[in-house]
């Protein structure tokens, strides 16, 4: 058996971890277990989440321990924020802060370096919704005539991970707008992922299917040391 929590900065990533991750995997005697930072959602600060994650992984040396943080809107004191700043890819320059992240929190919380993995996602948990937007738009029945307008959306960006960060056009900002009566993500987005499927959102969300990827080849860590 495997344990891997997963840190998360929302109610909505939790869910998601819980309903929509961790089903398929258990069959692997993989078992994911969502955290809020602090219990709480809200803006992350780095001070929390060092915090956190320290406590954390010191918890127990026979789990993993990553994150499902968005690369929008992240703290500037994260490890490696000025740094990927110049990095223009959101793929990219996510990988680059979760090495910073990595390396920060093994040195903090004295473990080892295999227990912890950090997840950035480029830029935000709404870009998986972005992956199938035909299943998106059935979960309401007004959505139906918006099908086309989040198609174009997706198809002027190289993937839903590319949708771009701009404070009006973030893929939560699109949702947001397009979307009425009112894309809820605590509500709608969990329920989208569960309909579009993990399978799918691989094909079209590379760093997110890497991330999944990993989680899937972990090793039991009974017996660990730290």
């Amino acid at each position: 058996m495997t344990t891997v929590i997963v840190v998360g900065e929302g109610p909505t990533e939790i869910d998601f971890v819980q309903k929509v991750l961790a089903p398929p995997l258990r069959a692997s005697a993989l078992f994911l277990k969502g955290r809020l930072v602090n219990g709480r959602g809200g803006a992350l600060t780095y001070a929390r989440v060092e915090l956190f994650l320290r406590n954390t992984l010191r918890e127990s040396q026979n789990t993993y321990v990553t994150t499902f943080f968005d690369l929008y809107a992240l703290n500037n004191k994260f490890p490696g924020f000025y740094e990927a700043t110049k990095v223009r890819d959101p793929l990219q320059r996510a990988s680059l802060l979760e090495t910073r992240l990595h390396e920060s929190i093994v040195q903090i919380a004295g473990c080892r370096s295999d227990r912890f993995f950090a997840h950035i996602q480029p830029y935000e948990f709404e870009a998986l919704l972005f992956t199938d937007v035909e299943q998106l738009t059935t979960i309401e029945p007004d959505w139906r005539s918006f099908t086309a307008q989040l198609r174009d959306v997706r198809a002027a960006s190289a993937s839903p991970e590319h949708i771009n960060d701009g404070p009006e056009t973030h893929p939560s900002k699109r949702l947001e707008r397009i979307l009425q009566p009112g894309y809820d993500k605590v509500r709608h987005g969990p329920l989208a992922l569960q309909k579009i499927g993990l399978a799918r959102l691989s094909e079209e969300c590379q760093h997110f299917a890497t991330w999944l990827e990993r989680i899937r080849a972990l090793p039991p860590l009974r017996g660990a040391q730290p």
